[in-house]
């Protein structure tokens, strides 16, 4: 997997065949670095459509008055352009963190 994002409410799968990316339940992947409850394993193929990773983090917060996001990406590429396009994404009650994932899996 490309991306874990990982959140303190259930996160909706998402399959975007035309863009080639998956956002699909977690299924027995062990990440101690996971703390929230629930959690989407990201497969992207195509690294130009990470805007919908972001807008499906953006949608996602719109249904909620909080919420907590935790990303873990693999590829240090991947890590920064997430960090530039969400790094400004500031609200008080949708705290977004994002990170390198530690495990090789």
């Amino acid at each position: 997997m490309d991306i874990f994002i990982a959140s303190n409410r259930q996160l909706p799968i998402r399959y975007y065949v035309q863009e080639a990316v998956w956002i699909r339940r977690g299924g027995s992947t062990k990440l101690p670095e996971l703390t929230l409850p629930f959690f989407v394993e990201v497969e992207i193929q195509n690294h130009y459509n990470l805007q919908i990773i972001t807008d499906y983090i953006f949608d996602f917060q719109k249904q909620y008055k909080q919420t907590e996001i935790q990303l873990f990406i693999k590829d240090t590429a991947l890590l920064a352009t997430m960090q530039e396009m969400l790094g400004h994404h500031k609200h008080r009650q949708h705290a977004i963190y994002i990170l390198p994932l530690q495990l090789n899996l």
